[in-house]
């Protein structure tokens, strides 16, 4: 997958010394990262620790990632429209399991043999069908 298709495949990424190391296109990826970089953001949205992002959290989590020097680009972006999309329930917040469920559907898009890695090759093909 190109950077394109992991923009959206996780779109719930942290800045983290590990999850910096997540360098896309360059070596396989599995399924336990992107649950973890998924996970990670969203404890820093989840700023009051109640187990949810709130609108509120997110419109923050949002500024703050804009003041970036780097406004959020690349693999750290959070997109204005990803609480409509996490939230599939439609009750207001966003749970952990809602926020991991779109970056980890996307992966396993791209993992066509299953394994629990996106190989080099996976990459490449899944990144023609996401442009």
């Amino acid at each position: 997958m190109t950077r394109l298709f992991f923009v959206a495949l996780l779109s719930a990424t942290a800045v983290t010394p590990a999850i910096a190391q997540l360098q896309l296109g360059e070596r396989p990826i599995t399924r336990a990262e992107v649950a973890r970089v998924a996970k990670a953001q969203f404890a820093e949205m989840d700023a009051n620790k109640d187990g949810y992002v709130s609108p509120s959290e997110f419109e923050a989590y949002r500024e703050k990632q804009n003041a970036r020097p780097d406004q959020g680009r690349g693999l750290t972006h959070i997109g204005r429209s990803w609480f409509d999309k996490c939230d599939s329930d439609g009750d207001g917040r966003v749970s952990l399991a809602e926020a991991q469920a779109r970056p980890l559907g996307l992966f396993d898009m791209a993992d066509t043999d299953r394994d629990g890695t996106a190989s080099l090759a996976e990459q490449q093909i899944a990144s023609i069908f996401i442009r």
